[in-house]
């Protein structure tokens, strides 16, 4: 949590989304309206009881290595069910329905 606030001249929501694997822009924006917190204040500028209200908050979603872990279980359950899915994740082909004649060159790049 120490990284979000200690960042120099970034908004709240440009912070919070380059430290969190998980976070973009809408779930950003989302969680300041349910905090209370204006966004585009500085991090370094927060109060105390600000802080422990975001880390407060932070703990209830699912984000970072928890993330991660999640898709992953997902991605292993679809192939152990040996569903059209999880075959074509396991071989590395494109799961939903994408054109594989010219276009799954750069998903048989990344590996799981």
């Amino acid at each position: 949590m120490n990284k979000i606030i200690n960042n120099n001249n970034k908004s709240f929501i440009e912070t919070l989304i380059s430290n969190n694997f998980g976070f973009g822009k809408k779930i950003g924006l989302k969680f300041c309206k349910i905090s209370g917190l204006n966004y585009r204040i500085n991090p370094k500028n927060f109060k105390r009881k600000q802080t422990t209200e975001i880390a407060k908050r932070s703990q209830t979603i699912v984000s970072g290595k928890k993330l991660k872990e999640n898709n992953k279980g997902a991605i292993s359950f679809l192939s152990r069910t040996k569903t059209y899915r999880g075959i074509r994740h396991k071989l590395k082909y494109p799961a939903r329905g994408q054109r594989t004649h010219t276009n799954a060159k750069t998903k048989k790049k990344f590996k799981y």
